[in-house]
């Protein structure tokens, strides 16, 4: 389980993501943000995120 701290530091590092890609006119996919939401909650680290985001455009 992460600590709070963890989260809450996570939480942010997803926020500024997804308001950058608002504020260039974009909007994630519901799975992209759901994957970011199971980094938020510690259930997979930074590089299983970047991996299922990759492979979903086809960047793998």
């Amino acid at each position: 389980m992460e600590s709070a701290f963890e989260q809450r530091r996570r939480q942010r590092a997803v926020d500024d993501a997804r308001r950058s890609s608002e504020l260039e006119g974009s909007r994630s996919t519901d799975a992209t943000r759901a994957d970011q939401d199971a980094y938020v909650r510690g259930e997979i680290d930074i590089n299983q995120l970047g991996k299922r985001v990759r492979s979903r455009y086809g960047l793998a």
